[in-house]
């Protein structure tokens, strides 16, 4: 991705004025994941967080039976990290899988502090991060508790369409809390409706 390019994605997807954004990228890293990298893992604190830019990432958790649970399923435009983990300096609970080649911009606690201190746009930056971490949740517990697996897959496909068709059915499937079976027939149903 080209620097202007990249700055343009960052303008419209982190509604960052484009003087600022100069500012920011001194302060990341941009780094190009293959598929079935773990960037970070659990039991260590997460001391920064990655912007997707083009890709796809899954943030899971294996449970005491062994079983991998997908929580969240991210695509461009997400966050991806361990953001108690982040603000907390405590250890992660969740691991992160790259699940396509992605192009991940990643940025520093310490280095968003530094900002911080020099402007205060940077309050306002960090701010919609936390807001952003405390909306996702809200609709990842919404959707788990109020919406039937059938409208949990349409949300996900409406959100990005394009990358889920990529993802593995299993991760998918664990997203949604259901099986690979269930999931095939819910993708039926649904192509049958069209």
């Amino acid at each position: 991705m080209s620097i202007n390019s990249l700055k343009d994605k960052l303008e419209k997807l982190m509604d960052m004025p484009h003087d600022l954004i100069e500012v920011f990228l001194e302060k990341c890293e941009l780094v190009v994941h293959q598929r079935n990298e773990h960037p970070f893992s659990k039991d260590k604190v997460y001391d920064k967080l990655g912007y997707i830019l083009n890709g796809a990432a899954r943030i899971y958790v294996v449970n005491d039976d062994g079983e991998e649970l997908s929580y969240l399923l991210q695509v461009n435009g997400d966050i991806i990290g361990d953001y108690a983990s982040y603000i907390t300096n405590e250890n992660a609970q969740f691991k992160v899988e790259i699940l396509l080649p992605s192009e991940v911009l990643y940025f520093r606690r310490e280095q968003v502090d530094e900002l911080i201190k020099k402007d205060p746009y940077w309050n306002h930056f960090a701010k919609k991060l936390s807001d952003h971490a405390f909306l996702s949740a809200k609709q990842r517990l919404e959707e788990l508790f109020f919406h039937s697996p059938e409208k949990r897959y349409m949300n996900l496909l409406q959100r990005s369409p394009e990358v889920i068709q990529k993802i593995p059915q299993k991760y998918i499937s664990s997203y949604l809390g259901i099986t690979p079976q269930s999931l095939s027939r819910i993708r039926k149903r649904i192509n049958y409706l069209k």
